[in-house]
């Protein structure tokens, strides 16, 4: 157990812990009722109610400092030349339960809910299948298959969205138009880089088996 892969299991503690912040700022039906969500009221906007910013705030750091986790801990398994077997699952795995779960406990807050769609969570995590399937077949042929560049931009653009979407929850509105262009974008590139990964598999995908 060297430093990157370290690293990479305090992501996923740090990823558990934004989780557990989240979780606990929350809506209730009673939140909801007393805001008047449940019965619409042209008056009451979701960025009207508040829950616990303090709360959301300190999802947001831990978010930030796991999402750079990402970065710091390839960065010196290819620098010290620590990569192994089981860096390479659990990064890309600490990688897809911090994105995929923090998209999924945001749709249950209204002012996320204003950008954030279903639809958008379904291809996210549909794709991280896609390509999880992708690598396992091509790997098993005995070629490596390593993240390229589309999927760290896709990384990224995520990383960007639910960010700004952690800040649109805790009541600010500053970064709303940071959580709109940022889903358009990571949409693209969730999109584009999965087709990718496809294309440059093919040759393993769509060998004929005698």
């Amino acid at each position: 157990m060297n430093l990157p892969n370290l690293i990479t299991m305090m992501r996923l503690v740090l990823t558990a812990a934004v989780f557990v912040c989240l979780e606990m700022s929350a809506p209730t039906w009673e939140h909801l009722l007393e805001a008047g969500r449940l019965i619409p009221k042209p008056h009451v906007t979701p960025v009207d109610i508040a829950f616990d910013p303090t709360l959301t705030w300190a999802a947001f750091v831990l978010f930030l400092i796991a999402a750079f986790t990402d970065f710091l801990d390839g960065y010196l398994a290819r620098r010290w030349n620590l990569v192994t077997a089981f860096g390479r699952v659990a990064d890309p795995f600490a990688d897809k339960v911090l994105i995929a779960g923090s998209l999924v406990t945001l749709l249950q807050f209204p002012a996320a809910a204003t950008v954030l769609t279903t639809w958008y969570v379904v291809i996210v995590i549909a794709r991280e299948f896609l390509v999880t399937a992708i690598r396992g077949v091509v790997e098993a042929s005995g070629r490596p298959f390593p993240a390229d560049r589309l999927g760290k931009y896709k990384m990224v653009s995520q990383c960007w969205t639910v960010g700004a979407l952690m800040t649109m929850v805790a009541g600010s509105g500053t970064f709303v138009w940071a959580a709109q262009w940022g889903f358009w974008v990571s949409l693209a590139l969730t999109v584009v880089s999965g087709v990718n990964y496809v294309v440059k598999a093919k040759d393993v995908l769509f060998e004929a088996k005698a």
